[in-house]
């Protein structure tokens, strides 16, 4: 063949010595994981390591990535041993160590891991962690829940877990133990893994459709720093911050406070101790209760003492007071009698004296009011008779009606053919309208 043309066999050779000879040694790249999740169950891993702008979503550069089956288990070993041991999955930052690789007959560029930084790795998931902490902080969402009032006696709990799992068995156990009339409101969730975080986002909308509840606890048995993970999540605690129940989280960390433990109202270590929770929470209701029946009981004991006392001696003052009001109405009773005798008699004789002298004056002014009456009567009357339609008519004016007695005021109440009764002083005139 001519020597400037290549077979792509022949380029990706070329390409390959330049990359060997490029880059001869291993080398330390920093990226975040994609597309790992669907090859986990594989031996060899194949994934993406790509370099975020400063949008979050924006890709500067990817780069793909392959961890031999050989590799695989000094790696995963590395991960367990750190301080707080965590698994490679999507969504993490993380410090490779390995070579430059082209492989051509794909004609593809990989990069070949043969080593992890723990420590790169895990400072990172702090970091963003803190970061995430402080912005649900400014924007009030950590606090957003603690503001719900928990019931003093929550007997209706809505429960986020997965089924028949040490969490839930523990849960349920120490209410029974309790020996309260606890109604558990189940909703299964996935509890770690990728799929965590959507699964408990449905649980917890799921039990905000309902309204029978007093409380929410979302439940979880423990695990690593990695199995837990998924509880340090965005939605999640949103999803906790704006539920109207107040929630409890019993998420299994020993060690750490996941964010959702911080957006919740109130956290506790394990399921037990959330279940202990809502039964010492009635518990102290009931100590309440009973020391507010001990106190009315014995402020009630003194109430009826003294009102007993009281009436008795308003019964000994009333008896009092009706004997003097009895003697009282006697006297004025005698005094009342003697005067009887004697006013009729007296008031007779005044009565008759002024009938007397008002009769005279009584006479004079009906007199005159008689007068008046008779004045105001004929002015009516010739009033009455001056307004007489009879008169009106007498000085030339007539009423037209239609056959129907309705007065016509205008040439648009009547029409071609109607009959109309014109009224003059001596009589009445039929017309037919034209």
């Amino acid at each position: 063949m001519p020597a400037d043309i290549f077979t792509i066999s022949e380029l990706n050779s070329l390409i390959k010595d330049v990359v060997s000879s490029g880059f001869p040694s291993s080398l330390w790249i920093c990226g975040e994981i994609q597309n790992l999740d669907r090859y986990k169950s594989k031996a060899h891993l194949f994934f993406d390591l790509v370099e975020k702008g400063t949008d979050a979503r924006e890709v500067k550069a990817k780069l793909g990535v392959t961890i031999w089956a050989g590799v695989r288990p000094r790696i995963e070993a590395l991960l367990k041993k750190a301080e707080n041991a965590f698994e490679l999955k999507d969504g993490i930052e993380v410090k490779f160590s390995g070579k430059v690789d082209f492989y051509p007959p794909y004609g593809t560029l990989r990069f070949v891991i043969d080593t992890i930084d723990p420590i790169y790795t895990l400072g990172k998931i702090a970091q963003d962690r803190q970061k995430l902490i402080a912005e649900l902080t400014q924007a009030g969402v950590l606090d957003r829940n603690k503001t719900k009032m928990i019931s003093p006696l929550p007997l209706r709990i809505g429960l986020i877990s997965a089924f028949d799992s040490a969490a839930y068995n523990d849960f349920i156990h120490e209410l029974k133990r309790g020996g309260y009339a606890f109604q558990v409101a189940f909703v299964n969730a996935v509890m770690q893994g990728k799929n965590c975080e959507a699964s408990v986002c449905q649980a917890l909308e799921m039990l905000e459709r309902r309204d029978d509840l007093d409380v929410i606890v979302l439940s979880r048995g423990g695990g690593s720093i990695a199995e837990l993970s998924a509880f340090d999540s965005r939605k999640i605690a949103l999803g906790i911050s704006t539920s109207r129940y107040p929630v409890i989280t019993g998420i299994g960390h020993e060690i750490n406070t996941s964010i959702a433990d911080l957006a919740a109202h109130t956290f506790v270590k394990t399921p037990t101790a959330a279940a202990q929770f809502l039964v010492e929470k009635i518990n102290t209701a009931i100590d309440i209760l009973d020391r507010k029946h001990t106190e009315m009981s014995a402020s009630a004991t003194e109430f009826v003492a003294a009102k007993q006392t009281a009436l008795r001696n308003k019964a000994l003052a009333l008896q009092e007071r009706t004997r003097d009001l009895f003697q009282a109405h006697k006297d004025t009773h005698v005094r009342l009698a003697q005067r009887l005798t004697q006013l009729p008699l007296r008031f007779c004789l005044e009565t008759k004296n002024v009938l007397l002298l008002h009769n005279d004056s009584l006479k004079r002014a009906l007199g005159l009011r008689l007068k008046i009456a008779a004045t105001r009567i004929n002015s009516a009357d010739k009033l009455v008779s001056m307004a007489s339609p009879a008169r009106v008519l007498k000085r030339g004016f007539s009423i037209t009606r239609l056959a129907s007695g309705k007065l016509i005021r205008a040439s648009q109440d009547i029409r071609p053919g109607d009959e109309i009764f014109t009224e003059v002083h001596d009589g009445q005139i039929t017309s037919i309208v034209k």
